[in-house]
């Protein structure tokens, strides 16, 4: 072939391109593949017309030549990988519709035999529906514009979440979509996921017997669940608070552990902070009416009546467990919390308190809080009862600077009791009253 003299890179890339479309009509697919980079590198038009042919082969897999080794959904999940890097070398990003209707036909591969044909018609309908365009945000009526799934797909969404979990979870990821302002979320489908998950736990604490599965479809479900960043609704606080009443009763086949697992994930973030503050509520209602010394002072403010009581708890665990619900619903760090509340122990002079509340986890924290609770202290004996429950009988295991400067404080102590007990000799000798004002003790 003869190549105009100067153009001899345009003829060839020209020639490169055709070679990459017959490649494409034969079903040579290596081939095709192989000729994708350069051709990106192009002149003229050749770049917009490959990129053009990339989408074409992703949105139309049926139009494609397969052999017998593999169907055309996976032939084009290959050359949506392709489309990607294309993109990417652009600095473009791949619409999220593209994918999101090829996993779906991915995926429903797998369930043909599980879910009827109208029934995956209708839910592919309803995900290329949705995936038109975003909601405006702000808008009340966002679910009349969603379009809504028939109640016997929903019934059988259900069913397959009872029968085969995994498939299920995948399917309803990919309907439900993304919360992210940007995307969208299958609000209907969402709610009533929330109604079969509050029917079905008031079926596991009823006496009838409960059909086998409904426990792995919950756990299912609510891993699937997406929690807005707007103020949440009423269902979503009813069944948080019904999720942790199932988990309290006794026998119920639910486990808070799992459940909480299956609430952290990126989507759900809300959610775990209403179910934090749902537990706060109810579960720190009976140990902040006392704690296991019963010593708290009712003056005490509640965050730190609550602190002192959880950490009263014999059992770390659950302790922990609150604690940290606690602390999420409040928006507070623990550590600061722990902090502010030993400091109140401190001024008030509930040593026995405070040596409970330092006494495990918080051990390390006990030099520290010498430091900075010193110049609270009102009297010698309010000082020494200090460094006795906070560092005489703690392990020196904390900071060796820290540990050395209670070691000062305590020598100093030591010198000013001396001083006061030398005092009261000589005033007895001088037959002065034996009473002793009170000493301020002061350190910097």
């Amino acid at each position: 072939m003869n190549h105009p003299f100067g153009k001899e890179e345009a003829a060839s890339q020209k020639q490169l391109f055709g070679f990459f479309c017959e490649c494409l009509r034969r079903g040579e697919w290596e081939l095709a593949q192989a000729c994708v980079p350069q051709l990106q590198e192009g002149q003229g038009d050749i770049p917009k017309r490959v990129e053009d042919i990339l989408q074409a082969l992703v949105v139309c897999p049926n139009l494609l030549r397969c052999g017998q080794d593999i169907n055309p959904q996976r032939l084009a999940w290959v050359w949506l990988l392709v489309l990607e890097k294309w993109l990417a070398r652009e600095k473009k990003l791949l619409p999220v519709v593209f994918r999101r209707k090829l996993e779906f036909l991915l995926l429903s591969e797998d369930l043909q035999g599980d879910i009827p044909e109208n029934i995956l018609e209708e839910l592919y309908e309803t995900l290329t529906q949705g995936a038109v365009g975003p909601m405006p945000d702000g808008n009340p009526r966002r679910e009349s514009c969603t379009p809504r799934l028939s109640s016997e797909a929903i019934s059988v969404l259900w069913d397959l979440l009872r029968q085969s979990p995994q498939p299920a979870q995948a399917l309803l990821e990919l309907l439900l979509g993304e919360d992210d302002g940007t995307g969208f979320c299958h609000w209907p489908l969402q709610n009533a996921l929330v109604d079969l998950i509050r029917k079905a736990l008031r079926a596991l604490q009823g006496p009838d017997s409960v059909p086998p599965g409904v426990v792995d479809a919950i756990y299912g479900a609510l891993r699937t669940l997406r929690c807005p960043a707007e103020p949440l609704g009423v269902e979503l606080r009813l069944l948080c608070e019904e999720l942790l009443e199932a988990c309290r009763t006794e026998g119920s086949p639910l486990r808070e552990e799992r459940l909480l697992s299956c609430l952290l994930h990126k989507a759900s973030r809300s959610l775990v902070s209403l179910y934090g503050h749902t537990y706060a509520e109810k579960v720190t209602e009976k140990p902040l009416r006392a704690t296991a010394s019963g010593k708290v002072s009712p003056d005490h403010l509640d965050p730190e009546r609550a602190m002192l009581a959880l950490f009263s708890n014999p059992n770390p665990a659950q302790a922990w467990k609150v604690a940290y619900f606690y602390c999420l619903s409040n928006n507070k760090h623990f550590l600061e919390q722990i902090l502010v509340t030993a400091l109140t122990l401190l001024k008030e002079e509930d040593f026995p308190n405070l040596g409970c509340l330092l006494d495990r986890e918080f051990r390390p924290l006990s030099c520290l809080l010498v430091l900075l609770g010193w110049t609270h202290c009102q009297s010698l004996e309010s000082a020494k009862s200090l460094l006795q429950t906070l560092h005489r009988t703690q392990d020196r295991g904390c900071d060796e600077l820290l540990s050395d400067a209670c070691d000062g404080l305590w020598a100093h102590l030591e010198v000013l009791e001396w001083c006061i007990q030398q005092s009261r000799c000589c005033k007895s000798l001088l037959n002065l009253p034996g009473r002793v004002s009170t000493v301020s003790v002061q350190y910097s």
